[in-house]
Parts: structure tokens; C-alpha cells; sequence
């Protein structure tokens, strides 16, 4: 099952609506000139991804060809940007058979309106009028949906549609993605626990994968496949402490769950090394650290401790922002302001700090039956990041909450850890205060670091897939 890249440009399907009513009254070339609104509606919205523009529809007919178009031409969002007032019945027949986000949009021609304004320029620029017609339809039907207003000359405004249409072109790719579970929970860990009727809420599939399948995917990994990664990886990182036994046994585990990902249509989930199907299993019999930071960096997160959730979020993290880190909230440094992020030894090396080494070492912490896997320790660079937590939590809106505080990485000096490292400051204030309110939102153990401030996309993103967004 081929995935959508988050890199790729979003596929926009233009709705530029118009009314005929009017001609009479109206000048002649004013058809032309709200045509040539639209075509002008086309440049603006290409800033943010490939328009698809069937042309202006001023028909329930011509709304049912537009939507034949944008079904044929796969477009990931719609955005109605009416070129004039127009019955509501004519974007609706455009957009009411396609599964995909509706951004509606009011690109206002005037930046002031003027003293004497006339019947006939009201109705030249009615846009406004054209929009709360279809918005209104939009709510009475229940569709989910983020209107914006502004004008057409804005660069700003221009930037602000593009995030938009990027956030929900976002949301749309993720919608009906398959989410892997390798492994059930540690017993006893409530907070990472997710059913696959939860998690169904959010538009995704849950797929479990068994012992056996893992088991015959390490067995079927080639010694050459498992040479080739084992020696990639020397040259890119620090292995000296590493011998080949340790690397090569992590690498065939690398291998067998990218085979169970890829035969499986995953789009990310969860590994739980401290069980029977990595640790104690004697066909593996170590953990997977290594397999999910090979994953993790090629667009397939995965979490530890069968936390399902925080897979999820790693998944839109990765997605959003490029990439995702697992992590923990390690403890406070009340005279520094910050908190400690770090984890056991799975990471994204795409966020490691390009000027400082990236070492492989044996996962000694957590030997399992085969002896140590292989855990990867980095520094993360300075600069703005946002911290994530996703949970299934009574009350919020669509049974999901997302919870988020964005700071910064100010420095990353805890390489004894012996694994990805960094001190997070959040800006909403002092750093107890702020983890007080992380937790009282719904935040699990396990949070993921993402590079950026991503707050607004994630809140976008939030219209679409279902779930809600708690800023810490």
C-alpha cells in the first residue's frame, strides 16, 4: 500500500462559484471580469500546492462536473473561494460527494470600502454574501470546516490559506492510515492503552501484528540485506563500541519490521521490546531500538511499551513538522527553567544536532535472551521545538486529545543517558507550572518532541481528523 509523501505538494481542487441572475443587470463584461477573478483565485491559491480549476460553476450541472474533476484528478482539499454570490446548491453539488477536508475562503478584491459605493459594485464583490451561503450549508449538513477572510492581495493571507490547505491535505493523507501494533502494552501501563474501536474514531486502523508474523520476518531477512544496513550504518555513525554480533542480530531486526511495515501498509505504530515478542522470545530475543530509528527516520514512527497513542503521535508529528521523537519528561531543573527530554535509546536522527556525533552502543539497560540490541544516543540542536502527547480521553471532542506546548531545545549535555538528549523550555512560563498544566490536560508518560512550532497546523489538522487540541 504506496502513502502519500508529506513533502508532496498538496492537489487543491479549485470551487469558484457564479450566479447568472444577474446578467441583465449588470454590465456586459461583467461575467468576464468575475472569470477573470477566479483564474487570479488560481495563482493565489498555488502558493500552497497544484490547483485543480475546472472552470466557474454556475450550476448544480456544472457542480457535479467539478466534483467528476476533482474525483478524477485525486484532489486532497477542496477550497470554495466564489468568485460571487451564488445558490449554495451549486458548491454543494461540487463537494458533497467527495471525502475530502473544505476550506472555505473569502479573497475580498477591496482593501476599504469607499464612501459611494454602488448596487452594482455590491454585486460585482460579493464574495462575503457567497461564502456564509455555502458555510451555512456546510454546518447543516455537519461537514467539518475552517473558513478564512481576507484580502486577495495579502501576502500574509496568501501564507496563512497555504498552511491551511498544507494542514488539511495533512489530515487527509493520514484519514484511513493503517497503525501497527507490535505487541500488546506492558501490563499495568493504563496510559499507553488504545482499542482499536478508539483509535477507529480517528479515522485510522489499528492492526495487530502476531508473534509468528515478527518471527518469520527476522528468520527471512537476507545475510546480505542484514550486511549491507550493518555496514551503512558504520559508515554514518560512531560504532566502535559495537560489535558486529550486536549490530548485525539489531540490523536483522531492522529488516523484519520494515518487511511486517511495508507487507502491512503501515503508516506507523508501536513495538513493545519488554515482552514475549522481542526481549524473552528466543527467535529474537532483543530490543528494537535500532529498527524503529531506521523506521522512524524513513517515515514510518514508531513508539515503544505497545503505547499505541503516542505512535499516533509520532506519526502526525512526523508529518507535520519532518520529524518526531520519542521521549520522556526526565525531570525539572527549577534554577534553569527546563525540562530534561530524553529516552532509552530509540530516536529520529533526523533531528540530531548536524555538528555533533551520532554513537551507536549496546543496549545493555535491556538485555534481552539474544544478548543487547542497539540504542543510538544524540544531541538535539537548539532552536523552537513542540513537545506532544496524545491520549483517548473522556470528554474531549471526538474521544481524543492532543495535547501541546511549544518552547524550545536551549542545549543537550546528558550523553551518559546513552540515548537522544535535550533540555526543553516551554514558553507558556516557568517550566513546573507548564508541565503541571501538561499533565492536567490528559499528557501520557511518553511525549513526542517535534522541531517547529506546529501548534496552528496541529489545530488544523484537528478540524479534519476528529480530535482536540490542548495548548499547554
Amino acid at each position: 500500500m504506496s502513502r502519500p509523501s508529506p513533502d508532496r505538494p498538496p492537489r487543491i481542487g479549485q470551487l469558484s462559484v457564479y450566479f447568472g441572475l444577474f446578467d441583465e443587470a449588470m454590465p456586459p463584461e461583467f461575467r468576464r471580469d468575475r472569470e477573470a477573478l477566479a483564474h487570479r483565485f488560481t495563482e493565489f491559491l498555488s502558493a500552497g500546492g497544484d490547483v485543480v480549476y475546472p472552470g466557474v460553476v454556475d450550476s448544480e450541472e456544472a457542480g457535479r462536473r467539478a466534483s467528476r474533476v476533482f474525483a478524477a484528478e485525486e484532489v486532497e482539499v477542496v477550497v470554495f473561494v466564489p468568485a460571487m454570490a451564488a445558490p449554495p446548491s451549486y458548491g454543494w453539488e461540487a463537494i458533497s460527494g467527495l471525502d475530502v477536508p473544505v476550506i472555505s475562503v473569502a479573497a475580498q478584491e477591496l482593501t476599504s470600502i469607499p464612501d459611494v459605493y454602488t448596487t452594482e459594485e455590491g454585486t460585482q464583490r460579493s464574495t462575503l454574501v457567497g461564502l456564509v451561503m455555502f458555510t451555512n450549508v456546510m454546518a447543516r449538513e455537519g461537514r467539518p470546516m475552517v473558513t478564512l477572510v481576507g484580502r486577495l492581495e495579502s501576502a500574509e493571507f496568501v501564507a496563512e490559506v497555504a498552511e491551511t490547505v498544507r494542514a488539511a491535505a495533512l489530515a487527509n493523507r493520514l484519514r484511513g492510515s493503517r497503525v501497527g501494533a507490535i505487541g500488546a502494552p506492558i501490563g499495568g501501563y493504563l496510559d499507553v492503552e488504545a482499542t482499536p474501536e478508539e483509535v477507529a474514531r480517528l479515522g485510522l486502523q489499528m492492526v495487530s501484528i502476531s508473534r509468528e508474523e515478527l518471527n518469520a520476518a527476522f528468520a527471512g531477512a537476507s545475510a546480505e540485506g542484514v550486511k549491507g544496513l550493518a555496514d551503512g550504518l558504520r559508515d554514518r555513525f560512531e560504532t566502535e563500541r559495537t560489535p558486529d554480533e550486536t549490530l548485525h542480530r539489531s540490523a536483522r531486526l531492522a529488516l523484519a519490521l520494515q518487511d511486517i511495515c511495508e507487507r502491512n501498509g503501515l503508516a506507523g505504530g508501536t513495538v513493545n521490546c519488554h515482552g514475549d515478542m522481542f526481549r524473552w522470545n528466543p527467535e529474537v530475543g532483543i530490543t528494537a531500538c535500532l529498527g524503529v530509528t531506521c523506521l522512524t527516520e524513513a517515515g514510518i514512527p514508531l513508539s515503544c511499551t505497545g503505547d499505541l497513542p503516542a505512535g499516533i503521535a509520532l506519526v502526525i508529528g512526523k508529518a507535520v513538522a519532518g520529524g518526531s521523537l520519542y521521549c520522556e519528561v526526565y525531570g525539572v531543573d527549577f534554577e534553569g527553567d527546563w525540562v530534561l527530554l530524553a529516552n532509552g535509546g530509540e530516536s529520529d536522527v533526523s533531528m540530531a544536532d548536524p555538528t555533533r556525533p551520532i554513537t551507536l552502543l549496546p543496549e545493555d539497560h535491556y538485555m534481552g535472551v539474544g544478548g543487547p540490541g542497539t540504542a543510538i544516543v544524540f544531541s538535539l540542536p537548539t532552536g523552537p521545538a513542540t513537545l506532544l502527547s496524545m491520549s483517548p480521553i473522556a470528554g474531549a471532542e471526538g474521544g481524543w486529545a492532543l495535547v501541546v506546548g511549544e518552547g524550545e531545545i536551549i542545549g543537550s549535555r546528558h550523553e551518559a543517558i546513552e540515548g537522544p538528549n535535550g533540555m526543553f523550555r516551554f514558553s507558556s512560563g516557568p517550566a513546573p507550572e507548564a508541565f503541571q498544566r501538561f499533565c492536567n490536560a490528559g499528557a501520557t508518560h511518553h511525549s513526542v518532541l517535534t522541531p517547529g512550532h506546529n501548534l496552528r497546523t496541529l489545530q488544523l489538522m484537528a478540524e479534519w481528523m476528529g480530535f482536540e487540541v490542548r495548548a499547554v
